[in-house]
Order: structure tokens, then sequence, then C-alpha cells
């Protein structure tokens, strides 16, 4: 079974991506990271102006320590003897796996890349982009996300927020096959409930979720390749969420910081995880 991976490069996701990389590196041959702030995308300080002006300084705060800040400080921190968690780019280039940064995965050159690899599977977890049809259908097996939240629920941006606001704060992954642009909404394969515990604040909700993809990555994988990956459509029922809006925002910040500095310097003095209770994968 070939693997390719998409992710979006974050302080929340970092550890558990490159545990994944780790466990299923004989088996991935592709990784491919997005590139959040392209110009496509508007760039980086037209989405700061456009995140101050639309939903504050908090929020603009908590993208930039989620999404930039572990690039930035990377560098410096290494140079003190930090033990900082290395790139994907870094990690895939010490373990010989092919890794791409894009723009626009729907280019004719990235489905090309998936066929010359004769990708069987693949796989994403918190990626920015839709797969158009030409990349769903160039693995051999399909695509598979793994969105963090308990699906139907919490379709869309920032499942974890809003799972911690209109979902009773019912945290989880579901793995899910990806059929068309539909944005999440294929047939589930396995969900896995999350039970979070003395969170600081939004951010570290993120951190402990994640920390449970290798084992539903694992637990998934096994399924494909042995053929018993038995899906269930998803009911029309359920939530679907884009960016936040003030009103979302104040709501949060009456129980919940997004980000708490100490957390972010010990994640970054540290790079490591604390462990996690879960509930068993609901197959």
């Amino acid at each position: 079974m070939r693997l390719a991976l998409c992710n979006i490069e974050n302080m929340a996701t970092q550890q558990a991506i490159l545990e994944v990389i780790d466990n299923h590196k004989d088996t991935i041959s592709l990784v491919i990271t997005s590139d959040p702030y392209s110009r496509k995308n508007g760039g980086f300080i037209k989405q700061a102006y456009r995140n101050m002006r639309y939903r504050g300084y908090r929020f603009t705060e908590y993208l930039f320590v989620k999404m930039v800040l572990l690039s930035l400080i990377r560098p410096v921190l290494s140079l003190f003897g930090v033990d900082v968690l290395p790139s994907v780019e870094q990690r895939c280039k010490e373990l010989g796996i092919d890794h791409i940064h894009v723009k626009n995965v729907n280019t004719p050159e990235v489905e090309a890349l998936l066929k010359s690899h004769q990708i069987d599977l693949l796989t994403i977890y918190y990626f920015d982009q839709i797969l158009l049809p030409n990349i769903i259908e160039a693995p051999s097996k399909g695509v598979v996300n793994f969105h963090p939240a308990k699906l139907p629920n919490c379709r869309g941006l920032f499942p974890i927020m809003f799972s911690y606001l209109y979902n009773e704060q019912n945290f989880g992954i579901s793995a899910h096959w990806v059929e068309n642009t539909d944005i999440d909404a294929g047939p589930i394969i396995a969900q896995q409930a999350i039970e979070v515990t003395h969170a600081t604040c939004l951010l570290d909700i993120d951190r402990q979720v994640s920390s449970h993809l290798p084992d539903l990555f694992e637990c998934v994988i096994g399924k494909v390749v042995s053929g018993e990956a038995v899906a269930k459509a998803q009911t029309q029922s359920g939530s679907y969420f884009s960016y936040p809006d003030r009103t979302h925002l104040k709501l949060l910040n009456q129980t919940l910081k997004m980000i708490d500095l100490r957390w972010v310097l010990n994640f970054m003095g540290v790079g490591k995880a604390k462990s996690q209770e879960s509930k068993p994968i609901e197959k």
C-alpha cells in the first residue's frame, strides 16, 4: 500500500504528523504540505489585516502562534540547543520520503506526481485546500480525510473551536472517504471520541485532539489494506461552520483563552505532548 499524506504544518498537529510519518515511513511515498499564505490566498499581510478587521486581535494572534511561530522560532531555538520539533520537510528528507510544498494541490503536476508514485491511498489531516476530481481520482483506492470532529457535527473550518462552542465539548476525529468536493461529507470509516482534560487554551485542545491521530490512522490504514473498511453514509443532520465571527469569538473568550503564553513557552522548550485519555475507536 503506497500512501501520500497532505497537511498544513502548524503547532497543534506537528507532533502527530511527524509520528504518523515515522510510523509509516515504509509506505508513505509522498508528503504534500500546503502554503496557507500564498498569493492565491491573499498573502500573509492581507490575511492578517482581514482577520484583525473582522475577527479582532486575539484571533489573529491565535492564528499567528498556531500557524507561523514554530517555523520562525525553530532556527533560533536550535542555536541554543533547545529540542524543537523538526519541520515536515526535514523529517521527510531524513527518511528519504519525497516532499512538496504547494500553493495549489489540484495542478496537473501534483496529479502526475501522485500517479508516478503509484499512490494507492491519499490521506489528509488539517489541510486547507479542497481536492478537485483529478486529484481525488488519482490514487487507486481513493482519498481518506481525517477530520478533527465527531462528524456529521462541525464540518468545515475550525472544527475543534466549534466542537467546544456548539457540540457540548464532544471532541473526536472522524476518518471518512472523500468522494467529491463536498466538504467533510463522505462515508465514515471510523471515529474516535477524545476526552480532553485540563486544557488551558484552545491551542492546547487542538494539540490534545491531534495527539490521537496516529492511533486512528493506524486503524484505518489497516482496514483499507485488509478490505475491511466498511463505511457508513453520514446523516443529513449535523452542522457546518466557516470562519468564526465576532459573536463566536466573544462567546469563546468568556470561558476559554485561545492561547496561553505559558503553554506555548513550555511547548517550544520541551517539544513533547502529554499523553491523553481517549475512548475506543468506533468501527
